[in-house]
């Protein structure tokens, strides 16, 4: 499974639509096993969305996102996440250990 937090930088974007690059995890059997940091596509209505898709991106950790955005990465199969802030591999290692159950034997 991969996670791709909305970053400018290292840190967690204030809103999605302003992100210039995803932090992007691949997630192993509950745990972080890989990092990459890859430039946003631009912010074209539905291009983040099927840019995160075609990488595998499970889950979208956010500060803010527009409904719209948030319409289009359910769409594409995204979860979304929102209202997160600080470091964006410290955002992706919280959810990880809220969901630590549900991520067991998934890769």
């Amino acid at each position: 499974m991969r996670i791709a937090v909305a970053s400018n930088g290292l840190d967690v974007c204030s809103h999605f639509s302003c992100c210039t690059n995803f932090n992007y995890y691949k997630v192993e059997y509950g745990q972080l096993v890989d990092s990459r940091n890859l430039p946003s596509q631009g912010h074209l209505c539905g291009s983040q969305a099927n840019f995160l898709r075609q990488i595998g991106v499970k889950v979208l950790i956010c500060a803010n996102i527009s409904p719209k955005d948030v319409a289009s990465m359910e769409e594409a199969g995204i979860t979304v996440v929102r209202h997160a802030g600080g470091r964006a591999i410290e955002a992706a290692q919280a959810y990880v250990e809220e969901h630590q159950g549900e991520l067991v034997g998934i890769s």
